[in-house]
């Protein structure tokens, strides 16, 4: 069973709640993260939780659409 993420650490994934690698969330410019050069699965958008939708960014594996069934 998967347990509930805390949607205030913008470091986090809030679907896998591994690190983000969120360019923004490190305090650097939005042009130098990693969602700048990827196209985004858009299943992986529809999935985050609404309370963390527009605050936190998905990781990379998840933006891949490629997550690991737990």
């Amino acid at each position: 069973m998967i347990e509930p993420l805390d949607s205030d650490d913008t470091t986090r994934c809030p679907l896998c709640g591994q690190a983000n690698e969120c360019a923004i969330a490190a305090g650097r410019d939005a042009e130098s993260c990693w969602c700048m050069n990827v196209i985004i699965d858009t299943a992986a958008l529809a999935s985050i939780p609404p309370e963390a939708r527009g605050k936190v960014c998905i990781c990379v594996r998840c933006a891949s659409g490629t997550t690991a069934a737990s």
